[in-house]
């Protein structure tokens, strides 16, 4: 398992790095407790500098689960600028205070 964690976080550092300069990298779920097993998913939070535009997300977000799905990488990748993360933060109950806690940045 530790080396398709290995891939998985080289894939989505590379491609992001690529993508979203500037940005940062939060693996949350199963896989940052690691209590993955070879059916789960990887889940990600990636926090821009600046806000992007809904379609502009959807489009990275796209482009981020096809390059881990040729590799047989399943993930689900949320992407928020770091205004919108300041904000949500201070929700009681969202999944953004949850993953600011149990995260790990990459």
């Amino acid at each position: 398992m530790e080396s398709r964690n290995s891939e998985a976080i080289k894939i989505i550092k590379e491609n992001t790095d690529s993508l979203m300069p500037d940005s940062r990298i939060l693996l949350f779920g199963s896989g940052a407790r690691n209590e993955n097993t070879e059916d789960s998913d990887y889940d990600f939070l990636i926090i821009t500098k600046n806000t992007i535009e809904t379609q502009e997300k959807r489009n990275y977000k796209s482009i981020l689960r096809k390059i881990l799905a040729k590799h047989k990488i399943p993930a689900d990748i949320l992407i928020q600028s770091e205004d919108e993360v300041q904000k949500k933060k201070r929700i009681t109950g969202h999944i953004i205070s949850s993953i600011l806690t149990e995260g790990i940045y990459l």
